[in-house]
């Protein structure tokens, strides 16, 4: 029997970790190991992040820069970061596989060393070679953790990539996902599909004040905060927009918070529409900051067609704001059409426009019932103590697939 209460003693081991609490970027994998702390597990924590050549550290991923500040972390028990020479692009793959396979391989030696784990839980694909690795040679139980559908196709499927996750992904013990719509390309990555578990993000419980809501006769708020990718659908948006710009009733402004390759791109678009007085490209702005802005909007729109869950609907759902989702994506397990917000077709200009018309020129009083219910269920369902609940049963079931739990397990209150 799982004794699905007992205190676990857990090492996470990733290459993704906010500087601190409310950093960018993956703010999401510090939530969920202080959440799980919070629950009652001793959580440890090792980071992997790249050392790029001097010289081109400007070109480095965004969650490879800077150094952690572990002490904001309190529930967090230890934070260590370790680097390993990487080159950006992905230059010389095979040689950066090698490195960081050493260097995850000596910090989690040396953790395990100060004090033996029950579970290793992996955040991306990215470290499950190693980390399956090491947990096959001292006898440990490994879960593995997939946060999206990563896009770079030369990354996973050339170059030996797709043998290499497939043995190590296939090996777990469980493998999680953060929706559904990941559960296929989770199934091609391992080579299996019945170990895989799902198991949601969370939100923090927003501030308990009423949202900022204008009269009708006052310009609609619009709001998108995501990483400036192609695949947020941010260009459609505008162009929808742009339509809906020559009808004279149209009362809106849109704010896109984030930052990306896509930026300069989006701002030409915004230009050539004539929409610069509508559309406020705000940048990257921290976590508090970017839920006060959409505690201060009325609709929260991302037509994002990659999205494996989308912590940031339910951020805006339990602020108060409607929010609009695309079908089929991560944000449909929880955004129920018409009762609890808004689906559109995926890359649909058209359907944009005809959800968007009615919230910008008709009365608001239908959809605001809508943006009530979904607060509801963003705050009762999905906060981020159920995701470590969630999360517990799972680390259970695969130290139960290994040993018997210590006879000294406490138990959480």
């Amino acid at each position: 029997m799982i004794i699905s209460d007992a205190s676990l003693d857990i090492l996470m081991l990733t290459p993704w970790f906010p500087n601190r609490p409310d950093g960018w970027p993956s703010r999401f994998v510090a939530d969920s190991a202080r959440a799980l702390a919070r629950r009652g597990h001793r959580v440890r924590v090792g980071v992997l992040r790249g050392l790029t050549p001097a010289g081109t550290a400007r070109f480095a991923s965004p969650e490879h820069r800077g150094e952690i500040e572990a002490a904001r972390f309190p529930e967090i028990e230890e934070i260590r970061l370790a680097r390993y020479p990487t080159l950006p692009g992905g230059l010389m793959r095979k040689l950066t596989n090698r490195t960081l396979d050493r260097a995850l391989t000596a910090l989690a030696d040396e953790m395990i060393a100060a004090r033996r784990p029950d579970v290793i839980l992996i955040q991306t694909e990215t470290l499950a070679p190693a980390a399956q690795s090491l947990a096959a040679r001292l006898g440990l139980p490994v879960v593995g953790v997939l946060h999206g559908e990563n896009s770079n196709w030369r990354y996973l499927w050339t170059n030996g990539q797709a043998e290499r996750f497939r043995d190590a992904l296939g090996g777990l013990d469980r493998l999680v996902v953060v929706g559904e719509p990941l559960r296929r390309f989770a199934t091609d990555l391992s080579g299996r599909g019945d170990h895989i578990e799902v198991v949601w993000n969370g939100v923090d419980p927003a501030p308990d004040r009423p949202p900022l809501r204008l009269p009708d006769e006052a310009p609609l708020r619009l709001v998108s905060v995501a990483n400036l990718h192609p695949a947020k659908g941010l260009k459609l948006l505008i162009a929808a927009l742009g339509r809906l710009a020559r009808e004279a009733d149209a009362r809106w402004h849109l704010t896109i918070i984030g930052d990306g390759p896509e930026r300069a791109n989006l701002a030409a678009q915004i230009a050539r529409q004539g929409l610069g007085d509508r559309i406020t490209l705000a940048g990257q702005k921290p976590h508090e900051d970017v839920l006060a802005t959409i505690g201060q909007s009325d609709v929260f729109v991302l037509p994002s067609w990659r999205e494996a869950f989308g912590i940031v609907y339910l951020e805006a759902m339990a602020a108060g704001a409607l929010c609009i989702g695309v079908e089929d994506q991560g944000p449909a397990q929880f955004l129920r059409h018409g009762e609890t917000g808004y689906l559109v077709a995926p890359r649909s200009v058209g359907a944009l426009v005809e959800t968007l018309r009615p919230l910008v020129t008709g009365p608001r009083a239908e959809w605001r019932q809508i943006a009530r219910a979904g607060t509801r269920f963003a705050r009762d369902h999905t906060s981020w103590d159920a995701h470590a609940r969630a999360l517990s049963e799972v680390l259970h079931v695969a130290c139960a697939r290994v040993a018997p739990y210590p006879q000294e397990a406490r138990l959480v209150g």
